[in-house]
């Protein structure tokens, strides 16, 4: 232990400041409290602007590529359909929380906001593993947490403006900073692409062979203003219309199938301090969605036996009371209610009416103890969901509880032993309701033991997790479907971390080995590598930020339902900065270097390598 001490904090490198400021970070997601990110006890990794600025990622799965624990699938290129996948769950167990609020899902519990402009983020929180004892249903693989800009500083105005292959087009207007207790972020943009082929057509040869591109347009508005010493209110907007083009296997060569989606979201919050000890916060949110999906300029209707929605809306209303009470000094206590109404209702073949409701309510304690830290989380959840379909209503009435047990101990001043016992659900789907109403939740048992390095300019965590789930929802494959609680999975395996500095270079490494399989059948679950993981080095030469990474991931199983495998692959990346005065910075990036041809998903193409170049103004 030592000597890994001592490399670890090796003289030889001068500490970057982007190191110094990753070990003193303050995050929120693994309790709903802040906490430094080396006194945390879950699994968790942050990405600040300036990684998603030194990335140059166009969507958040590409930005997320290569965080441990995180695997993506996508049906195409950038603007296609994608599912995420956190500590090998499927896509459905995983949680999406933007600026405290939970992203909404569709009547299969598919991820209705996964695409959020990446110029609108300032920074994620990853936390890998079973959470629901803290944010309730399909939180299990983990949460993904983020935060949209806010203002600080002198108010200025900041954008960029970016070109590259495949007539890709980005720019960014905006407007932030802080004056007389108003701290304020408007921005505006734009990000379109003409794409590539989504579906390889050796293999589905009625797809149409043209690009398939997509654009997005898009506007946040956020104010946040300290009235008093004690109370606080905020008030954000976002709104965005997005299109994508797609192929359809099932169609003609010269088919142009088009998805669009528009959304809106208002939310506001009041936050007072109760005492010196006590802060309370109350968030509001509203959310509006509208999906378009057209063959040929025709939006799909009910008759043409294409099992599509040719319109989908939805609304989702959530509030959220949360509390901080720091009972001791050593305590630390958070309690609060979470209850959100979703509906949705889609037009077509495949049309539904859905209505769902959730009450959870949560409470949590840390309790430091000399080298002994302990966490406490409890949660009950009372859901209701209703769906029809073809005249036929289906309805679901659960409660649920779930718990997180998590222990650290301090061997000495950088190193930390650190372990958890948790369990979790996931709530039948509005679909599985409408099939089966008396499908139940499945739950979750999840464990983990890890060691935790964090000194100087280093942090390091090495992570052996089990998650087992013994009651999961399986469908019969029929049709109609039926739904039941006999399905057994389970994931176990090693996840490592590291960032640090050495010998000038800034270093970044994430490697997992796992084993995600249905136990019911004995095949490895779709779309998820055994082993996969990433590399990222960069460093200043002469005035520029040189840097290089790499993702490799081996052979995933396309689907449940066939035996295709999809080859293992490994990507490059080549990136450069050169900021050429205090307000200006040139970018480049390079990706896909080598032109690897490889599939996220089966008969699916993915891009080619390209250049892109980025033009950034701001101010310091």
């Amino acid at each position: 232990m030592a000597l890994a001490a001592a490399f670890f904090s090796n003289s030889g490198f001068a500490q970057s400041a982007d190191n110094a400021t990753a070990l003193q970070q303050v995050v929120v997601t693994a309790m709903r409290v802040e906490q430094p990110l080396a006194d945390v006890l879950s699994s968790l990794s942050v990405i600040t602007r300036k990684d998603i600025e030194r990335s140059q990622a166009q969507t958040l799965a590409d930005l997320l590529q290569g965080e441990a624990g995180f695997e993506f699938g996508r049906n195409g290129g950038p603007g296609a359909v994608t599912s995420f996948f956190l500590r090998g769950q499927d896509s459905i167990n995983t949680a999406i929380v933007i600026d405290g609020i939970r992203a909404p899902v569709d009547q299969i519990g598919s991820l209705l906001v996964i695409d959020i402009p990446i110029q609108q983020i300032e920074r994620i929180e990853i936390l890998r593993g079973n959470a629901s004892a803290l944010y309730g249903d399909a939180a299990v693989g983990g949460v993904i947490s983020i935060t949209t800009r806010t203002g600080g500083g002198a108010p200025r105005a900041y954008g960029s403006v970016t070109l590259g292959a495949r007539n890709t087009r980005e720019m960014l207007l905006g407007y932030a900073g802080e004056s007389d207790g108003y701290r304020l972020n408007f921005n505006v943009g734009s990000a379109a692409s003409d794409g590539s082929s989504a579906m390889n057509t050796q293999q589905k040869t009625s797809a149409n062979p043209d690009n398939d591109g997509y654009k997005n347009d898009f506007a946040a508005f956020r104010l946040d203003k300290k009235v008093a010493s004690d109370l606080s209110l905020g008030l954000r907007i976002k709104a965005s219309v997005a299109s994508s083009d797609y192929d359809d296997q099932y169609g003609a060569p010269t088919d142009v199938d088009v998805f669009k989606k528009k959304t809106e979201n208002f939310g506001a919050y009041v936050r007072r301090a109760m005492s010196e000890d006590w802060t309370s916060t109350l968030d509001v949110s509203l959310s509006q969605l509208r999906y378009e999906d057209s063959k040929n300029g025709v939006l799909f209707a009910a008759g043409d036996y294409s099992y599509k929605n040719g319109i989908s809306t939805g609304n989702q209303r959530e509030v959220r009371w949360s509390n901080n009470y720091q009972a001791a000094a050593d305590t630390l206590v958070n309690f609060g209610v979470d209850s959100s109404r979703a509906s949705y209702t889609g037009e077509g073949d495949n049309a539904y009416d859905m209505l769902k409701t959730n009450l959870g309510y949560y409470a949590g304690v840390t309790q430091n103890l000399g080298k002994l830290t302990l966490q406490g989380n409890v949660r009950n959840d009372q859901l209701v969901t209703e769906n029809t379909v073809s005249g036929t209503t289906g309805r679901s009435d659960q409660s649920t509880n779930s718990g997180l047990l998590g222990l650290g101990y301090r061997l000495d001043e950088q190193w930390k032993v650190t372990g958890s016992l948790s369990t979790g659900f996931r709530a039948p789907t509005a679909y599985e309701v409408a099939a089966t109403p008396l499908v139940k939740p499945e739950f979750h048992h999840s464990q983990e033991i890890g060691l935790v390095y964090a000194g100087g300019v280093t942090y390091a965590r090495a992570v052996y997790f089990e998650t087992r789930t013994d009651d999961a929802i399986t469908s019969d494959d029929g049709w109609p479907e039926i739904y039941s609680n006999v399905g057994r999975t389970e994931n176990k395996g090693l996840e490592a971390v590291l960032q640090t500095q050495w010998w000038g270079n800034r270093v970044r490494v994430s490697l997992v080995s796992q084993d995600p399989k249905n136990l019911s059948t004995g095949f490895a679950l779709a779309r998820r590598a055994r082993n996969y993981g990433s590399i990222d080095v960069s460093r200043m030469v002469a005035g520029y930020e040189l840097g290089a990474k790499v993702y490799g991931a081996d052979e995933r199983k396309d689907s449940p339902y066939s035996s295709v495998v999809l080859a293992g692959y490994s990507v490059w990346s080549f990136y450069a900065s050169r900021q050429i005065d205090s307000e200006w910075t040139l970018r480049a990036r390079v990706e896909n270097a080598f032109d690897r041809q490889y599939q996220l998903a089966s008969g699916y193409n993915t891009p080619g390598a390209g250049a892109f170049v980025t033009l950034q103004y701001q101010p310091k």
